[in-house]
């Protein structure tokens, strides 16, 4: 299988989840926090895909984008995200695909997402590290969803940036 169709397969299993635990998701278009701190770990078929949908994009917004790969420190804000929307949404890293979902890690515990302690997603059923809900029953890291992908190497986007 090739990338391109992994994902979409995985985006209709995707679907399904968000439908199944909609009424604990908040996330709505420019909710941007989830996009502005962090690592956002990615492997090279993802960097190779997200680069792909860079290079569809129109010259004014890959421009936006350059400006913010100028200023992208690690942590910080993805250079992708433009006016608080996702430049390159359709091409975006499983990590990005997935947030939102609180799901079941390899220890067995559930994985939620970090606005759940910030009254956003599952906040109405997470309470002191304890998830009064259901999570998927599936482990959603990227590792383990591209578990059949010869030799993954994950690293955060900054690192892959300024990789030599």
């Amino acid at each position: 299988m090739n990338y391109t169709d992994f994902i979409h397969n995985l985006d209709s299993r995707l679907e399904l989840y968000f439908k199944e635990q909609k009424n604990f998701i908040c996330c709505k278009k420019q909710c941007s926090a989830c996009c502005e701190k962090g690592d956002y770990p990615l492997s090279q078929y993802e960097l190779e895909y997200l680069m792909e949908g860079y290079s569809n994009l129109e010259t004014s917004l890959k421009i936006k984008v350059q400006e913010n790969f100028k200023k992208f420190k690690k942590g910080g804000k993805c250079p992708f995200l433009v006016d608080k929307t996702c430049s390159v949404y359709n091409w975006r890293p499983i990590i990005c695909r997935v947030h939102g979902l609180a799901y079941i890690c390899p220890t067995g515990e559930a994985k939620l997402p970090y606005c759940a302690n910030e009254g956003k997603n599952y906040s109405k059923v997470y309470s002191s590290k304890e998830l009064f809900c259901e999570p998927i029953k599936e482990n959603l890291d990227t590792k383990e969803l591209l578990k059949d992908f010869p030799d993954v190497v994950i690293r955060n986007l900054y690192d892959w940036l300024n990789y030599n």
